[in-house]
Parts: C-alpha cells; sequence; structure tokens
C-alpha cells in the first residue's frame, strides 16, 4: 500500500488520492509534521525559512512587521510608527489607571457629594461664606460646633491632597519613562510595570 506524502507550501497538503499539491511545495515526513502541529498548538507560528522549509516561529510580533527569509522584521519606518502608537496607547492606559485608582479612594461618596469637595474645603478654610457647611452641621447632631465640621473637612482634604499628590507622582513617572523609551522592549518593561502597579 503507498504510504500518502506530505507537502508544505503556505499550509499543509498531501498526494492521497491525486490531492492537489501546489507547485514548489516541499515534501516533509510525519515526524516533522507532527512537530510542527505540536509547536503551532503552543502558540508558535509555521512559516517558511529561505528555502521554503517550514519551522516554527514565535507569534508575529505586531502587524507591522513583515516575514523575510524566515524571520520576522521591520522597516524603520514602521518600527517608528508603532513606537509611537505604543506611546499613545500606553499613555491613555496609565490616565484610566489614575482615575481607577482615584474613585477607589473616593468609593462610597455620592457624585453630590465630590461636587461640593472645593466648596466644601474653601468654606473651612473660610475663603467661602459658611452655606454648604452650615446647612451640614445643621442637618448632623454629632457635631458640637462648625468648627468641628470644618477641621474634620480640612483633615479630609489635606489627606486627598496627599494620596493625589502620590498617585500623581507615580503616574508623572510612568509618563516619562513612556516618553523617553526608544524600543519596543522598553515600551514592553514599561506595560509590565503598569500592569502590577496595583496601589499606591
Amino acid at each position: 500500500m503507498e504510504i500518502m506524502a506530505i507537502y508544505f507550501k503556505d499550509g499543509f497538503f498531501n498526494d492521497d488520492f491525486g490531492g492537489f499539491v501546489p507547485e514548489g511545495a516541499i515534501e516533509i515526513n510525519e515526524e516533522k509534521y507532527v512537530e510542527l502541529l505540536e509547536g503551532q498548538a503552543q502558540g508558535k507560528q509555521i512559516v517558511s525559512d529561505k528555502q521554503g522549509t517550514p519551522v516554527l516561529l514565535e507569534p508575529q510580533p505586531s502587524p507591522a512587521h513583515e516575514l523575510k527569509d524566515g524571520e520576522w522584521i521591520i522597516s524603520k519606518t514602521k518600527i517608528t510608527a508603532l513606537i509611537t502608537q505604543r506611546k499613545t496607547t500606553l499613555l491613555q492606559r496609565i490616565a484610566d489607571k489614575t482615575d481607577q485608582f482615584k474613585m477607589q479612594y473616593l468609593q462610597g461618596y455620592s457624585q453630590a457629594e465630590i461636587d461640593s469637595f472645593y466648596r466644601q474645603e474653601r468654606e473651612a478654610r473660610n475663603e467661602l461664606p459658611e452655606m454648604i457647611l452650615t446647612e451640614i452641621f445643621e442637618g448632623r447632631d454629632d457635631l458640637k460646633s462648625i468648627e468641628e465640621l470644618k477641621k474634620k473637612v480640612i483633615e479630609k482634604a489635606d489627606l486627598f491632597a496627599i494620596v493625589m499628590g502620590k498617585l500623581f507622582a507615580i503616574k508623572q513617572n510612568f509618563e516619562t519613562h513612556i516618553e523617553q523609551a526608544e524600543t519596543l522592549e522598553d515600551l514592553d518593561k514599561i506595560e509590565q510595570e503598569i500592569e502590577q502597579w496595583q496601589k499606591l
């Protein structure tokens, strides 16, 4: 009984029952065929080397990379554009993550309360007439004086300022590193650091 032959040319073909095999396809043995399929199942990509022989490569690094002689390459023009795009994406990721941390800190406050914080602080520091604070004080029965309320508001505002200062310092540090990055490898490292950033 004749054994089916396996061929490769941008895909696998066989000559079983006169199956179509494209011109220039290379015959491979069953061991190589199995090796290629197992590598593909593990996330690698099957591509042709300079001789057209199928080999396993790491997945295409980006849509801008092109396969040439069995290797992924990228032109200087495309790598510059890719780096610029990656920087923009990472800067937005930092902005989003900063907002997420801020909202975690403000969890439990209504949006109306958040909107009034700046006014409350200015009233507490005697920069504006006591309007919101007067209403808050008169509606609560756990405060002895409006001065006690002012002290609490100022303490809260100072703590928030410290937290936001630390948050912005981390954000700006990431932004500086992103802007100074010169290679995709630099940006990969920064992206990992951003993902590992869990708290202040």
